[in-house]
């Protein structure tokens, strides 16, 4: 009775190579973004690891903060909790880039930008800050594609 009725995906996930992290749920989804961001600055030779301690990769003297969305049924990528500060304690989160991975069925991009001083200009609020749009190209001037490939 629930699944009955419902306005079905626009987004059809069954061949894609990602499903199986996709179904995993959101940690698995993390953790594959912040893999994605950390490969890619391994294989052009800058010393890269995952941390997750106030950011989530290092990167040579990059502290980026990764945020990973897959395309929802609607279209869109829906990215939140980009906090600026810890919830518990107030004090500032210590990354200096943001990264948004991008994952549709058979292409995934990585988008990077300086930590915006004013994320109001970039971000809605909503569980710390939020982006929600269905095209990485909406971004805005201070991002950039640092990757992209078809699966």
């Amino acid at each position: 009775h629930t699944l009955r009725g419902r306005a079905q995906s626009k987004i059809d996930w069954s061949k894609s190579p990602f499903r199986p992290v996709k179904n995993a749920g959101k940690n698995a989804v993390g953790d594959f973004g912040e893999h994605c961001v950390n490969n890619l600055y391994n294989s052009i030779l800058l010393e890269s690891k995952i941390v997750k301690k106030g950011h989530d990769v290092l990167a040579w003297t990059k502290k980026i903060e990764v945020k990973t969305a897959f395309q929802n049924k609607q279209g869109s990528f829906f990215f939140n909790q980009i906090y600026y500060e810890c919830q518990e304690t107030g004090v500032p989160k210590d990354w200096t880039h943001l990264a948004f991975v991008f994952v549709r069925p058979n292409r995934i991009e990585i988008w990077e930008c300086e930590r915006p001083d004013d994320p109001s200009l970039y971000f809605r609020k909503n569980n710390g800050w939020s982006w929600n749009k269905n095209d990485p190209r909406k971004l805005g001037d201070i991002w950039k594609c640092i990757y992209a490939e078809d699966s």
